[in-house]
């Protein structure tokens, strides 16, 4: 048979004892607070600081990009203006170019066209072919007056350049 009953064991009791006298408590003394560790001051105008930095730094670029902008916008019209006077030009030039407005030029200021041509021959210093001046012009041959507007100015021969704009404009 089978047993229910559990076993027990006897309780053990501490004996009591008094307390030697000899042992004291320890002594409380009083502690100094402890140094904080200094103020949050420093960090936060150092964090200030960076912040206006980078906020100054941001407006002076942006207001960089904003000339820049400005220029290139300025320089565009300008080269837009240059390509309507150059191809302006090129449209005069081809006008100016044609045959007979080099031919009604040419009667303007006096030439006369040749009818029968001579030649010189360049190894022997021959001239072949004749040609008579005074026949094709009916008489001596007179410059005609020619408008300032149209008349090409001579060449000017600059012994002194009077300014020097290249390059910064050195020296001056």
């Amino acid at each position: 048979m089978a047993s229910t009953t559990a076993v027990h064991a006897p309780a053990i009791r501490p004996v009591r004892g008094t307390r030697p006298a000899a042992s004291e408590r320890p002594r409380l003394t009083v502690v100094a607070t402890p140094k904080t560790t200094g103020s949050s001051m420093p960090f936060t105008l150092l964090c200030t600081v960076i912040v206006a930095a980078t906020l100054a730094a941001l407006l002076f670029l942006n207001i960089q990009m904003s000339d820049a902008s400005y220029e290139i916008t300025r320089l565009q019209g300008q080269s837009q203006r240059l390509q309507e006077e150059a191809q302006a030009l090129s449209e005069t030039d081809e006008r100016l170019g044609t045959p007979q407005e080099l031919e009604r030029q040419a009667r303007e200021i006096g030439m006369v066209p040749v009818s029968d041509p001579a030649y010189i021959d360049l190894d022997t210093g021959e001239i072949i072919g004749e040609t008579s001046p005074a026949a094709q012009t009916e008489g001596s041959p007179e410059l005609a007056q020619v408008p300032a507007e149209v008349a090409v100015p001579p060449a000017q021969i600059y012994d002194e350049p009077s300014a020097y704009h290249g390059m910064g404009n050195e020296g001056a």
